[in-house]
């Protein structure tokens, strides 16, 4: 499997069960995040992930972009759920774009768009 596809998922894991720590393990603290419209950095997009609040995800048409020794970009559709109704929001359909840095051999993201595909 693609070293970017684990990364990934290991990043949206991280959301599901809500671990900030794991969460900030993968994404820089400086990352530019940009999600439902909403900019933060990876800080604080980590501290939002305490309460993320989907049930669970599935990513499919998983893509490399552009990839060498220090950077990698990458594009794929998410599919996620949400159970409960206060977290309607969080579920649907989205194309989503991140850039990986690779610093002392630890590849880290530094930036994530993503957006709603509709149905």
């Amino acid at each position: 499997m693609n070293r970017f596809y684990e990364l990934e998922t290991q990043m949206w894991t991280a959301a599901k069960s809500g671990s900030r720590e794991n969460f900030s393990a993968l994404v820089s603290t400086d990352a530019v995040m940009v999600c439902g419209g909403y900019r933060c950095s990876g800080a604080e997009y980590a501290e939002l992930v305490k309460d993320f609040g989907i049930s669970a995800f599935e990513i499919k048409n998983f893509e490399v972009t552009a990839e060498n020794d220090g950077l990698a970009s990458v594009h794929y559709i998410v599919k996620t759920y949400a159970d409960s109704p206060e977290n309607a929001d969080l579920a649907g359909i989205f194309h989503v774009a991140s850039v990986w840095k690779n610093t002392g051999g630890k590849w880290q993201l530094v930036f994530n768009m993503d957006s709603r595909i509709l149905e």
